[in-house]
């Protein structure tokens, strides 16, 4: 909890929010009370100006009759005066630590006045010395001294609550955002010990700690069907080429056994290792290709000519099973790319039009303006699986008696995300796949 930055953060925010309450009680003090004070103060230094001109030019008697007027002229005055013969003025004492003018200090008086609901009063006051001894001038308002004691009283203690307050709303918010990134540390932790399964909950609020969840939670997909693909590709690898290899082995143990083997049947060991060669050479484009590795030139390509080489070159392949292969041009369409890659995955797609659809059947290609759709009449792949063909090396249980490492639609899909192109497919009516442009 020490080490906690929201913790610090709350902390700041409070000695924020004091030196603001401070500044709001001075700013207010200024120019509410303070306003007053410095009217009071102009008060005291004029009559102590009046007073120090009439000791210069009038007698004793005099200045002590002037003093004892202007003491009597404003209830709220203050004056004394202090020489060997006493105290003369509306007040018999005269406080030692009121400072010389123009410095002013404050002093304690006890009023007895009717109505004063504070006997204890506190006056502002200077001194000043003349001939006929030391004058005091001093201001006191019962009224005002009320006023400014209740005022200042309301003042520091709504700023003391807003502080507090401030403080508690900081610390439950700090409270709160601690316990959702302990969400997140505790998924975190799962994840690390092995549990790919778990996921950082989601609020409805879709504020920052959403967005940071959702965030969370795409890359742990992106993690786990990361693992299972790598999972997936070791085993389909130990199952598809299993049986290359050991039929090279029992190959090879038969021509030791006899001791020799003729040209025909190292050709046919070459054929095996080419195989397998080829497959592994797929896989090393496909990852190229995915991680943008490989760098292919682009440039205009206009598909409905891809589409009818790719028809030119598979008729042969079509007429062995009694196929049909059918362009219908609807638009035209010519994207940005490689035309070399795009004729790959075009091609893959019819191939495998033709191995999967029955024989004496229909392979249609349509062009649209923004897609080209590969229709035909072979069983379609299940839904629940259209997302897993696309996996290195994934290949339905049905196709397994085919030719073929599953690699085609791997590559097609590389090569369409290269081209900023999605692959849909669709059961209807047979199977479609097509490439669609944004």
């Amino acid at each position: 909890m020490k080490s906690s930055s929201l913790l610090r953060y709350t902390l700041m925010h409070t000695a924020v929010m004091t030196l603001l309450c401070l500044l709001i009680i001075g700013i207010v003090s200024k120019y509410s009370i303070g306003y007053y004070r410095q009217h009071k103060d102009l008060f005291i230094f004029q009559t102590l100006a009046t007073l120090k001109s009439f000791s210069e030019t009038e007698s004793r008697f005099e200045f002590i009759d002037n003093l004892k007027r202007i003491a009597g002229d404003n209830r709220n005055s203050l004056v004394v005066l202090k020489n060997r013969q006493g105290y003369f003025g509306n007040l018999n004492y005269l406080p030692a630590s009121i400072p010389e003018t123009p410095l002013i200090g404050d002093f304690l008086v006890w009023d007895d006045s009717a109505g004063v609901e504070e006997r204890l009063q506190n006056v502002r006051g200077s001194r000043i010395a003349t001939r006929w001894g030391d004058v005091l001038v001093g201001y006191n308002a019962p009224d005002f001294n009320l006023f400014a004691s209740r005022f200042q009283l309301a003042l520091y203690s709504s700023m003391l609550l807003a502080l507090l307050a401030a403080s508690l709303v900081s610390f439950l918010f700090a409270r709160k955002l601690l316990n959702r990134l302990a969400h997140v540390n505790r998924i975190t932790s799962e994840v690390r010990k092995g549990k790919l399964s778990a996921r950082v909950p989601v609020g409805t609020k879709n504020d920052e700690f959403d967005e940071l969840a959702n965030s969370i939670n795409s890359m742990l997909d992106q993690i786990e069907s990361g693992m299972e693909g790598i999972a997936s590709v070791t085993d389909n690898i130990a199952h598809d080429l299993r049986t290359p290899l050991s039929r090279l082995r029992i190959r090879m143990d038969g021509h030791i056994a006899k001791g020799s083997a003729g040209v025909e049947e190292l050709l046919v060991l070459r054929g095996e290792v080419d195989r397998i060669l080829t497959t592994f050479n797929a896989m090393l484009e496909l990852s190229r290709l995915e991680q943008g590795a490989r760098r292919v030139a682009f440039g205009p390509c206009n598909i409905s000519g891809l589409c009818e080489e790719v028809i030119e070159l598979a008729i042969p392949l079509a007429e062995c099973n009694d196929q049909q292969l059918q362009l219908e041009l609807k638009g035209t369409f010519i994207l940005e790319g490689n035309r070399e890659l795009l004729f790959r995955a075009l091609y893959n797609l019819v191939e495998n039009a033709i191995k999967y659809s029955p024989d004496g059947g229909t392979i249609q290609m349509v062009v649209y303006s923004n897609k080209v759709c590969i229709h035909d009449q072979g069983p379609g792949i299940p839904v629940d699986e259209q997302e897993k063909v696309f996996r290195r090396l994934y290949r339905l249980d049905r196709s397994r008696k085919e030719d073929g490492f599953g690699l085609g639609l791997s590559l097609v899909r590389a090569v369409a995300h290269m081209h900023g192109l999605t692959v849909t497919l669709e059961n209807k009516d047979g199977f479609s796949v097509c490439l669609c442009a944004p």
